[in-house]
């Protein structure tokens, strides 16, 4: 994957996949993420508004609450960090690899605590991801358990 799919693991790739997901998505989850700071949320709120005021439609309360705030306080402060926006799409393609590891080839998704973090013992779709990808075993268990239940649905 790395080899093949590098740009699965960039950082650009990522928040440009985040950004046309964002494009899609309801004015409420919009409006929460411009309130945590998030600057594509609130441009692409912009545009909502711009739109909705040229057809002269109602938007939700939640946006009109968010102008208020907005008009009041100033922009809300960005987080410092990164942002799930700039792993959000290597997170995903790792829950991905641990999946098709774990379904299509038979291995478990985890091997049992007493061997976790050793070279020895059974192999595992987690360990086998973290190994073709260069990282700690337990950082891919930990990305599986977070993702597990969205990539299995």
């Amino acid at each position: 994957m790395v080899r093949n799919a590098p740009q699965l693991f960039s950082k650009e790739i990522s928040r440009k996949f985040y950004r046309v997901r964002m494009e899609v998505a309801e004015i409420d989850t919009l409006v929460a993420l411009a309130r945590e700071g998030d600057k594509d949320a609130l441009e692409i709120l912009r545009k909502h508004a711009r739109g909705a005021s040229a057809a002269r439609t109602n938007v939700p309360q939640s946006f009109h609450e968010f102008v208020w705030e907005y008009f009041i306080d100033g922009p809300p402060p960005a987080k410092s960090g990164l942002s799930p926006k700039d792993m959000g799409l290597k997170h995903l393609t790792i829950a991905l690899m641990v999946k098709i590891v774990s379904q299509d080839y038979g291995f478990s998704e985890y091997r049992n605590p007493e061997h976790r973090g050793e070279e020895s013992g059974p192999m595992s779709a987690c360990l086998l991801v973290a190994q073709e990808l260069d990282h700690k075993e337990s950082w891919v268990e930990e990305i599986w358990a977070e993702r597990k239940v969205s990539v299995l649905k």
